[in-house]
């Protein structure tokens, strides 16, 4: 799986990583505990999660890579604070549903908690030595919310999200508020979830995928098309071939302006699987979630925010979201036939044009290997 530092010599990923269960496993108790993911959100509420949680003592239960979550606002503190969805006597679910309270009783034996996850009463324990004890509590593990998203992590060694966050801030020093979310989408696709990070990473295809006429390669100044990485992230960013399909300049930081040229969007990726796609129009964001025990498909999330509704009524014209959504899908399900094909060697990486997709394969491959074996 060793994936070499120099791209000029570094080949990818085996085939087998895309479509192995025990890769899939492997990559679940490495790469998606210790890293930052976006919660989806259940679909009998069609509010964003930050507004489920506002009130204070709201809590709400999610699933996250197939782990059972819950979410929860402090009564007293108004902190927001996420936790297993597992009872600590013998397992049950604590939150079913959405639900408010100052204390959260567990449906099964009656054990109850206060909004910071420590116990506080439960019959029958009464004559119990050294009780409770610290394995009685619920386990805090991190959360935050960020430009109108709930991020979430599996394990406190996670990095704090304002540092895996920060250039992506940088970039957004001026970028407007969020003020309205237009869409949720979640659907299953054909593919490995690295397929879809991948494909994501590689301006290479946009030439004969989403090629001219009439395609993403008409839209944008493929010539100025740049590739920028980080530690925890990648940015990709383009000029407009039409100035006014591009950002308002003074949206951006000064270094991405051009007297004559305006970006058509920023593009940034979040190790290992979100993509923040920011335009004159708002916010794209694209999660390619992993599924337990099924490696050769996707679960997709995709929620848009609105910065100008007048422009986000335009996207499909102008910035091809939908034809580039289909495309996607379209050349990844043909690549998910390749992979199993028997005849899918490692290949090899474009110097010149595949830098992040290098980035990525190091990194999931680097994370797989750090494992205890």
């Amino acid at each position: 799986m060793h994936v070499d530092d120099d791209i000029r010599r570094a080949e990818t990923l085996p085939a087998s990583a895309f479509f192995d269960p025990a890769f899939l496993n492997a990559e679940l108790a490495t790469v998606f505990t210790n890293s930052w993911q976006v919660l989806p959100e259940r679909g009998d509420d069609p509010r964003p999660l930050d507004e489920q949680l506002a009130p204070r003592g709201s809590r709400v239960p999610a699933t996250l890579n197939g782990r059972p979550l819950f979410l929860q606002r402090g009564w007293d503190d108004d902190t927001l604070r996420a936790f297993p969805n597992t009872c600590t006597h013998a397992w049950f679910p604590l939150v079913l549903g959405p639900s408010r309270g100052p204390t959260l009783v567990c449906g099964q034996h009656g054990r109850r908690f206060d909004c910071t996850g420590r116990f506080v009463s439960q019959q029958g324990f009464g004559n119990a030595p050294d009780f409770p004890r610290e394995c009685d509590h619920l386990q805090s593990l991190p959360v935050a919310t960020w430009r109108r998203l709930t991020w979430a992590a599996l394990s406190p060694a996670a990095p704090p999200l304002t540092d895996v966050l920060r250039d992506v801030d940088d970039s957004l020093a001026s970028f407007p508020a969020l003020p309205e979310r237009m869409s949720a989408e979640i659907r299953d696709v054909a593919g490995n979830w690295k397929q879809h990070a991948w494909n994501f990473l590689d301006s290479f295809h946009i030439g004969f995928v989403h090629r001219a006429p009439h395609g993403l390669a008409d839209a944008i100044d493929l010539a100025s098309y740049r590739t920028e990485l980080y530690e925890h992230a990648v940015l990709q960013w383009v000029y407009a071939q039409n100035p006014a399909d591009g950002f308002d300049p003074r949206h951006l930081p000064a270094r991405f302006g051009d007297p004559k040229r305006r970006v058509f969007a920023l593009w940034w990726f979040i190790f290992p699987n979100i993509a923040l796609n920011f335009y004159p129009w708002g916010l794209s964001v694209n999660v390619y979630a992993p599924i337990p025990d099924r490696p050769d498909t996707t679960r997709f999330i995709w929620y848009q925010f609105a910065l100008d509704r007048e422009l986000h009524a335009q996207r499909d014209v102008r910035w091809l979201s939908a034809q580039v959504d289909a495309e996607d899908v379209d050349a990844l399900a043909q690549v998910a036939r390749g992979l199993r094909s028997g005849f899918a060697p490692r290949g090899r990486f474009a110097p010149e044009h595949e830098m992040a997709a290098h980035w990525f394969h190091r990194k999931v491959a680097r994370a797989v290997a750090a494992a205890p074996h």
